[in-house]
């Protein structure tokens, strides 16, 4: 992994943080028919999450911003 790739995914870790849960519409907040319970505690699960992205090409440009050392904003922590 380079280090734009590392600094994109740090800053989508970031922004992750930074967002709030809003379930859709159609999405359920039981457990659904079928469902065993609580996992042990002890055991490992795998998820994977699907988030909408937004400001794509932002984040891109604000991105390649601060990775670039030819830009005025290289190593800039802020916006």
């Amino acid at each position: 992994m380079g280090p734009r790739s590392g600094l994109l995914g740090l800053f989508a870790l970031f922004v992750a943080g930074k967002c709030s849960y809003s379930p859709e519409p159609d999405q359920q907040r039981r457990l659904p028919p079928g469902s065993l319970g609580r996992a042990d505690p002890e055991e490992e699960l795998s998820l994977t999450f699907a988030l909408r992205q937004q400001n794509v090409k932002r984040l891109s440009e604000l991105v390649q911003a601060v990775s670039d050392p030819g830009s005025p904003r290289y190593g800039a922590r802020d916006q």
